[in-house]
């Protein structure tokens, strides 16, 4: 029943939006009209109050009565004198109506009955009780009929400009709905362009290759071992500014986060060095810890309790481009996958740390600028035990050195010395 009367009450709009053509032997004045509507059902063992509608349009001879022109066909129309007759078929509704123009040509009265046949399917199965008071189609639907009073009165010129179509409150909802339609068009078309965009990046997005040649370590800092195998990485430490492109697929959905991180954010830089060689965008907030390093180049990959983490990096002495990807699920038939795309090229040193220096011994904080292969005591040593014994640091005068048999002065107690200058 809820389906039936909402197929009708779409049918009945229509109905009193839209004109046919009709022949010009008609007394009524051409103009602005008001069309009042009274329609009741007719469908034994149901009944439902009668519901007005008011619809205001302009009219003309050859449009002179409300009815279907696209979803509707007018199969018959007949004029005579002042009284129109016709026949519309709309799918399975069949409709006819009749309207009389009064002799001042300014008001009319008529009917129009629509019969609506409900889908089979949705009908009673067969074998089943019939639902009482329902009268059944040979097809096993339901159909109902329903009765319109039509009036109408002449209102005035229509609108300067318009010759046909509602006017009123009902042109301006028409037009509220109109450009919600178009709108809602446009915004699919948006939202399919850019899922199209994030396909194509999801598929021209490639996975760097491991190197051969590389050297297998926990986490990313660069390690004793990899240093003297595969040697320094091929990046100049610095600040970086970076450019991040994001895209997510859940089940169908695929987003591109490119276009919104592009408004958040004008400019975004980060520090780089052979011990911090991976931006943040690519980590993805986890510790990765099986990693594999070369010269040119980092990969690593990261498996977890519901998915798994990939990524690589691509190193060119002052710019690099990455890529990290993200496996998991979300239910069955929900499968996750996240990609971040990340290239950088140094533009200075800025405050960025060196990152440690390494020594045959040991290695130091080199933040402040020590050379390659030389401890620095600025900052602070954080070699080993070895490292500090070669170390032979310099110490102000305090009075009570004693000379050596070559002449130079020595420490008193260099064991206290060592203790004061590296804090310990």
């Amino acid at each position: 029943m809820k389906g039936i009367v909402s197929r009708a009450g779409v049918l009945i709009f229509c109905f009193l939006v839209a004109g046919g053509s009709w022949a010009h032997a008609l007394e009524m004045v051409e103009g602005d009209w008001e069309t009042i509507s009274e329609m009741s059902f007719e469908m034994k063992g149901m009944s439902m109050p009668p519901q007005t509608t008011r619809v205001t349009q302009c009219l003309t001879r050859e449009d002179a009565v409300p009815a279907k022109k696209e979803e509707c066909k007018v199969t018959r129309q007949k004029i005579v004198g002042n009284t129109v007759s016709w026949g519309v078929v709309c799918g399975k509704t069949e409709g006819e109506g009749e309207i009389t123009y009064a002799p001042s040509g300014k008001s009319y009265q008529g009917t129009f009955k629509m019969k609506t046949e409900e889908d089979g399917e949705t009908a009673t199965k067969k074998g089943s009780k019939a639902t009482s008071g329902r009268k059944k189609t040979e097809e096993g639907g339901e159909t109902m009929t329903m009765v319109m009073k039509l009036s109408g009165k002449y209102l005035g010129p229509c609108p300067k400009g318009q010759k046909s179509g509602v006017t009123g409150e009902m042109a301006a909802r028409q037009a509220q709905a109109e450009q919600a339609m178009a709108q809602s068009k446009q915004q699919q078309a948006e939202q399919e362009a850019l899922r199209q965009k994030c396909e194509e990046f999801m598929k021209r997005i490639a996975m760097p290759a491991e190197d051969p040649n590389a050297c297998a370590q926990e986490g990313f800092a660069r390690t004793p071992d990899c240093e003297q195998k595969v040697g320094s990485l091929n990046l100049q430490y610095g600040l970086y500014e970076i450019t991040v492109e994001q895209a997510s697929r859940i089940g169908p959905n695929c987003i591109l986060q490119e276009e919104k991180r592009k408004k958040e954010e004008k400019r975004k830089t980060v520090c780089l060095n052979e011990d911090d060689p991976v931006p943040p965008d690519l980590k993805a907030g986890r510790q990765v810890r099986k990693v594999k390093r070369g010269k040119d180049k980092i990969t690593w990959k990261d498996t977890y309790e519901g998915g798994e983490t990939r990524g690589g990096v691509v190193y060119s002495g002052t710019s690099f481009e990455g890529v990290a990807i993200q496996k998991g699920s979300a239910g069955p038939g929900m499968e996750q996958l996240h990609v971040t795309k990340v290239t950088g090229r140094r533009v200075g040193d800025g405050n960025c740390p060196k990152g440690w220096e390494y020594t045959s011994k040991g290695r130091s904080d080199a933040a402040t600028g020590g050379s390659k292969g030389k401890a620095t005591t600025t900052g602070g040593t954080r070699g080993t035990a070895d490292n500090l014994q070669t170390q032979t640091p310099e110490t102000p005068s305090t009075g009570k050195e004693k000379p050596s048999d070559s002449g130079k002065g020595t420490v008193e107690n260099p064991v206290k010395e060592i203790r004061k200058l590296f804090g310990f």
